[in-house]
């Protein structure tokens, strides 16, 4: 059953910063880490209400396929949990209506290494046939944290960003409290750094793509001077991932 209608969505604007365009969190908790191959097991949209509240669309997911035990340990959902969901068609075809409709009335979807959900998405649109995601503005706590505070020691996971800026994550590898999450860090990032202030969404994804492009070529030539090999070209694209050819 899913928590909301996302009609319930639409027109709200994150009211912490009137300035700003309008955010929506989103979440996945899914079957394993491949986005081109893996699927959702739940999912979660999260914006601000009125008066600090907030407004949730969420739920569970049936893949179509079994839940690795390994991915039941990340996020606790299990076979059994999902038997009654909604089937992965309809759970997709709900999750690409909200976000055409956050984009189609000038808002901006936000996350937390929001390409790999994003990818994740529009590799099940590919494979059930359906055109490929229409992607509009995209914000990524993630890229603005590593760009704005790059020499930071540590790991960056949810839980880590959350810490750093001072955010109770009530329950992490949850779609909705992660989408949650996501949101109050990005509010404590617009506190912190005031440039992120004067965004605007028809440069937005230029913007953090190259941001992303800096840290993710200076990863690689990390990982390469270790000896490991250097990350391949589709990993650049941004914010939808490029599957490679593994043919030799």
């Amino acid at each position: 059953m899913y928590r909301l209608h996302r009609r319930r969505l639409c027109n709200l604007r994150l009211v912490a910063h009137a300035s700003l365009p309008r955010f929506v969190a989103f979440d996945l908790e899914t079957t394993g880490v491949d986005p081109f191959k893996d699927r959702p097991v739940s999912f979660g949209f999260v914006e601000r209400g009125d008066e600090s509240g907030f407004l949730e669309l969420g739920g569970l997911v049936n893949p179509g396929v079994a839940i690795p035990a390994g991915a039941t340990q990340v996020h606790g959902i299990t076979n059994e949990m999902v038997h009654s969901a909604p089937s992965l068609d309809d759970a997709v075809e709900l999750i690409v209506d909200t976000l055409d409709e956050i984009w189609d009335n000038g808002g901006a979807v936000v996350g937390m290494n929001v390409s790999y959900d994003l990818t994740m998405v529009n590799s099940v649109c590919v494979a059930q046939g359906r055109d490929p995601l229409r992607v509009g503005p995209v914000f990524d706590v993630l890229i603005t944290d590593r760009h704005f505070d790059r020499w930071r020691r540590g790991s960056r996971k949810l839980t880590d960003l959350c810490h750093e800026y001072e955010v109770n994550l009530d329950d992490a590898h949850a779609a909705l409290d992660d989408a949650r999450a996501t949101l109050l860090v990005l509010e404590a990032q617009v506190r912190r750094y005031p440039d992120l202030q004067t965004l605007e969404l028809a440069t937005l994804n230029e913007m953090l793509a190259a941001w992303y492009r800096e840290w993710l070529s200076s990863f690689s030539t990390y990982l390469e001077k270790k000896g490991e090999p250097a990350i391949g070209p589709g990993r650049y694209a941004w914010p939808i991932h490029v599957v490679e050819s593994t043919t030799n």
